[in-house]
């Protein structure tokens, strides 16, 4: 059995028009993923270099004061599924203490009850997330 060849269109593709325009002069399925592969994923270098980027930016994120604690939450969960996605492992632990250290003032004596009453080993970022909004 021969492998046929299918030309790259709009009709047969679930992409939208900006992807279709990089993939749009490959003339096989594994030349298209290699380039979205190369354009998504990078090269090392460019891995390195974002990740790099991306590690700063978890390190200096902070809760703003007209931010509700969900919107924060969700502003770190998508920056770790980015870290994640590059490559890095980053524990739930490592996140906990992030947001813990990270909080608005008017949550101090909140991260510090939850200091002193749960294990920061073991505590689940969601377990975490609905104390502060219990508070």
């Amino acid at each position: 059995m021969g492998v046929e060849k299918y030309k790259l269109d709009k009709a047969n593709l679930a992409v939208d028009e900006v992807i279709f325009e990089r993939i749009s002069s490959s003339t096989t399925s594994k030349e298209a993923l290699d380039t979205l592969h190369k354009t998504y994923k990078g090269e090392d270098k460019v891995r390195v270099v974002k990740l790099q980027t991306l590690r700063c930016e978890f390190d200096g994120i902070n809760m703003k004061e007209s931010e509700s604690v969900e919107d924060y939450y969700n502003r770190i969960v998508m920056l770790t599924n980015q870290i994640r996605l590059n490559g890095e492992d980053i524990d739930d632990k490592r996140i906990v203490e992030k947001i813990l250290r990270s909080l608005i003032r008017k949550f101090e004596y909140i991260v510090v009850a939850i200091e002193e009453s749960k294990d920061l080993k073991t505590l689940s970022l969601e377990s975490l997330v609905g104390t502060l909004q219990s508070h």
